[in-house]
């Protein structure tokens, strides 16, 4: 289904406090608190029973990908009233909840990771979304995203929840994949590599199982950068003429959730490819490789790294 674009009139509902001073924060920050925790505690019933349905609950609190460095979500978050507006506009809510993918789409619409490109959306007038199309902000006289006026904020574990008063619907039925999200990143050449060997619809939880124990993810993925591929050429090529070699090599990359979960003490976790890689959450290193960005996709986390990670099974004449 095609998702059709709808225009909603914002009210004119304007913030009692700057956006640096806390955004009319609906509670002080008391401890742990999960995603359904602070929608609950902003009436926002529509709202997470839609994240529910598409089975996003577990990834807003940050769960089932290995996380390295910083990294936070932004989350614009329509009211119950918003919600009602939309569908009395015509667009049906009721059908989009019986299609999980779709409306997964239309929530990433709403979500924006920041893996430390900024500490508050105050210090930006744009952002993309985890869907892939960009959100705009305006700070004045109170913070508008993309039209849609901030009612309320609260902060939790792993982000925080902006209120907006307007369902944000996507201008195409896209999602940001792993290979865009590692493209946007420097590591176009690993993104092609993607998508040529047919592992990216594996990663965005299509296509064929089975690669390593491959299952529908989330994922994790360490994209070596184009200087990391280039550095790495005679390597790569004479891993390429191996049967399979190039989809090994990619899948030495990738660490699902099970893999994360199964991290043994000493610190390496299982790929895809089914051998162990070394990981330091503390120095950020993976396999001896650095971390140098990060983006949330919409089945995982890609960390662009600075070192091709060769497994010994591969390396081997």
């Amino acid at each position: 289904m095609k998702l059709k674009r709808i225009m909603i009139i914002p009210g004119m509902l304007f913030l009692a406090v700057l956006l640096g001073s806390g955004l009319c924060q609906a509670q002080e920050d008391d401890g742990a608190k999960s995603l359904s925790q602070a929608a609950e505690e902003l009436g926002l019933g529509n709202f997470s029973a839609a994240v529910e349905n598409a089975g996003l609950t577990s990834i807003l609190d940050n769960q089932g990908v290995l996380l390295m460095g910083e990294g936070s979500f932004v989350v614009f978050a329509p009211s119950d009233e918003a919600f009602a507006a939309a569908s009395s506009s015509g667009y049906d809510l009721e059908l989009l909840q019986e299609r999980p993918s779709e409306l997964k789409g239309l929530l990433y619409r709403h979500i924006v990771w920041s893996a430390g490109g900024f500490e508050n959306i105050s210090e930006i007038s744009e952002a993309r979304s985890i869907q892939g199309e960009n959100i705009t902000l305006e700070h004045a006289p109170a913070l508008i995203v993309d039209g849609a006026n901030v009612t309320a904020s609260v902060q939790y574990d792993s982000g925080t929840i902006y209120v907006i008063d307007r369902l944000l619907v996507p201008e195409s039925d896209g999602s940001l994949g792993a290979a865009q999200a590692a493209k946007d990143l420097g590591a176009g050449k690993f993104a092609e590599a993607l998508t040529s060997s047919g592992l990216e619809e594996t990663l965005s939880g299509q296509g064929l199982m089975g690669i390593g124990g491959l299952t529908s993810g989330p994922y994790t993925i360490f994209a070596p950068s184009d200087a990391a591929f280039e550095a790495a050429k005679d390597t790569m090529d004479a891993i390429g003429e191996k049967e399979g070699g190039m989809l090994g090599l990619l899948s030495y990359h990738v660490v699902d959730a099970p893999g994360i979960s199964d991290m043994t003490e000493s610190n390496s976790v299982k790929t895809m490819y089914g051998a162990s890689l070394p990981v330091d959450i503390n120095t950020s290193l993976v396999g001896g490789a650095g971390i140098l960005a990060s983006q949330r996709y919409d089945n995982g986390m890609v960390y662009v790294i600075d070192q091709v990670l060769v497994p010994i099974g591969l390396s081997m004449p």
